[in-house]
């Protein structure tokens, strides 16, 4: 990052999805190449590339769609293992594993109700790296103990987590929400 360069919140940046195009995934960043097929549109990364192929390769709306619902497909794969693996890291907390649900969220990354046993994970996290999934899975999933900041939640993350600043602040500077 250069000094004093301002950060642009991923869900405020205007992408055009074009070829050339960085999108981040898993917290790198992939050059999008785009491609026409008349088979079912797809998206896979090969190498350094984000590679979508579908029948509108000029329809920005068709394109934001595909790369929308394959940043879906790929958030859900990720993140209920890493949901699974906060429950088993928290056993003394005694966590069940919720109900998930991935929204795009303009200003948290996350939240949980603990009455329904819901909880709701930005999929803007799938852009970031593993192990800032890992701290807000585990923030979130605390939160079905701990509704609220206070000491026993600060306490139990610490234990769980005791770098959880540390990814704290890395998501928080590098990918503003």
């Amino acid at each position: 990052m250069i000094k004093g360069q301002i950060i642009t919140p991923e869900h405020e940046r205007v992408y055009h999805y074009t070829t050339g195009e960085s999108h981040k995934y898993l917290g790198h960043y992939y050059n999008l190449s785009v491609h026409h097929t008349n088979l079912e549109p797809r998206v896979q990364i090969l190498g350094e590339n984000i590679v979508l192929e579908c029948n509108q390769p000029n329809n920005r709306e068709h394109k934001e769609f595909i790369l929308d619902m394959w940043y879906r497909d790929q958030a859900r794969e990720k993140f209920v293992p890493l949901l699974a693996d906060a429950v088993v890291k928290a056993a003394p907390y005694k966590l069940q594993l919720p109900q998930l649900r991935i929204y795009r969220m303009l200003n948290r990354w996350g939240s949980c109700s603990p009455k329904s046993k819901i909880l709701i994970l930005n999929l803007e996290l799938i852009k970031v790296p593993e192990f800032c999934i890992e701290y807000i899975a585990l923030h979130e999933m605390l939160h079905f103990r701990y509704p609220s900041h206070d000491f026993g939640f600060s306490s139990a993350l610490g234990t769980l987590m005791p770098d959880w600043h540390k990814r704290e602040d890395f998501l928080n500077q590098w990918y503003p929400i």
